[in-house]
């Protein structure tokens, strides 16, 4: 089968043409990939896995990990996975003290401690005295001086920071020490005060612009100095810009996103009529639709407490590379994919143990074809390709079978100069065995003989 005249020359050159094509496909892919590692947004198979359809649906999904992104909706989860990569930063980056110092502050925050308080905005400025005849801040603006307080002897405002364990357990019950952030509910409030104090027409005096100045600096400040990890606390229980208002609280979305998947598991176990396909696949935009909306501020924050954390770095510590990520399934089935296409893809340009890179290949295709199978009564894949049962990849799948089965390699590639090469070795090593073998048995070589004869 090796012989080449046996085949027809335009049958000989399309093969190889294809293996060359199919080779260079998978390897660019490869390399496009590989490259995206070096960058903010590395590539994944996360949303490819996510939105598998078919009759290994679940198999394909569980891959992934979390595959409707509950976690990133669980403060627990999502801390514990903060706090590990901020170890991981530190080692990676060998920090020093000032750096880690500062790391730490981005997560839990910057805070002081005033009596048996921790509070924001310590380092404000002096405040002379409140507006008009205002004596007393919070019963004059019905701001709860759990919030916010004015320090009659120092002259200083002061927004409580509580600790995080105090949001958790007012989110969770409505109970505890802790009585929210100062929200732009309360600010409005306390900017009142000027209006209610003194004739609205006239220009604020010094006093005036002194509290109002104040005001927004502690306001500002305690947006700055939230960490991290309050952030979440806020985020994943309420609205991240009210900063805790249990108002604002987003359970009950959190709950209807559950609902929603239960129900679409169920009906899609069922769909198998086109008004019952369309049905499930409008449910399921609406469920990403949400999803997005729920994960999507936590996913944001991530990102900048990622990018917050690199601006930290000098250009020396930037040159070692990003944090690497422990092993999860989804990471090695990325790993394994990253390596299957550039290796492969390699493999089949050269020629180089063609039939069983044609063969991997085929395997690893067909999986991706399992993923989001065409089959009847699987939910129609979104984009411009139309396709029943036999889709691109199931046709790259049959080729490179055909490929397989064929010494495409023998004749363009390094497998004819692989097998010229180990038949020469092989045709040596077996003289060079019965030269050996002649000489312990004492008879002549058949050289010797043949001369003396």
């Amino acid at each position: 089968m090796t012989d080449i005249r046996r085949y027809p020359l335009a049958a000989v050159v399309l093969l190889v043409v294809l293996r060359l094509a199919i080779g260079w496909q998978l390897l660019y892919e490869g390399l496009w990939k590989i490259d995206t590692l070096r960058s903010p947004r590395p590539w994944t198979s996360s949303g490819y896995l996510k939105n598998s359809v078919g009759p290994m649906r679940s198999t394909f999904r569980n891959m992934a990990g979390d595959p409707d992104e509950l976690d990133w909706l669980d403060y627990e989860k999502v801390s514990v996975r903060w706090k590990a990569w901020s170890a991981r930063f530190q080692k990676h980056y060998r920090l020093d003290k000032t750096q880690a110092t500062k790391l730490n502050q981005l997560l839990q925050g910057s805070t002081s401690k005033v009596g048996d308080r921790l509070v924001f905005a310590q380092e404000l400025k002096a405040l002379p005295e409140l507006p008009g005849d205002a004596k007393n801040l919070n019963e004059a603006t019905r701001v709860s001086d759990q919030v916010i307080w004015f320090d009659q002897t120092k002259k200083r405002l002061y927004v409580n920071a509580g600790k995080t364990s105090d949001v958790l357990e007012f989110f969770n019950s409505g109970k505890g020490d802790f009585r929210g952030f100062l929200t732009p509910s309360d600010k409005a409030r306390l900017d009142a005060l000027i209006k209610t104090t003194g004739n609205e027409d006239a220009e604020p005096g010094p006093v005036a612009v002194g509290y109002l100045k104040a005001v927004n600096t502690v306001f500002e400040r305690q947006k700055k100095g939230l960490g991290y990890l309050r952030k979440l606390a806020a985020a994943v229980n309420g609205d991240p810009d009210m900063h805790g208002n249990a108002g604002w609280q987003r359970v009950g979305k959190v709950d209807e996103y559950r609902q929603m998947l239960d129900e679409y598991e169920a009906n899609y176990v069922k769909a198998g009529t086109a008004f019952e396909q369309d049905h499930l696949q409008y449910t399921w935009r609406k469920i990403q639709t949400l999803r997005a909306e729920l994960t999507g501020p936590v996913k944001a924050m991530e990102a900048e407490l990622k990018d917050a954390a690199s601006k930290l770095l000098t250009v020396d510590q930037r040159s070692r590379g990003p944090v690497g990520e422990p092993m999860t399934v989804l990471k090695f089935a990325d790993t394994m994919t990253i390596i299957g296409l550039t290796a492969l893809g390699a493999m089949l340009i050269t020629g180089m143990f063609t039939r069983f890179a044609a063969a991997a290949a085929a395997f690893m295709l067909f999986n991706f074809y399992m993923a989001m199978p065409p089959f009847p009564g699987v939910p129609e894949l979104p984009g411009p390709e139309h396709s029943f049962i036999v889709n691109k990849n199931l046709i790259e799948v049959f080729a490179l079978l055909a490929i397989a089965a064929l010494p495409t390699g023998m004749w363009f590639g390094l497998d004819g100069v692989l097998s010229t090469f180990f038949s020469r070795w092989k045709a040596d090593s077996k003289i060079n065995s019965s030269l050996r073998s002649t000489v312990a048995t004492g008879d002549e070589a058949p050289e010797a003989a043949s001369v003396t004869t």
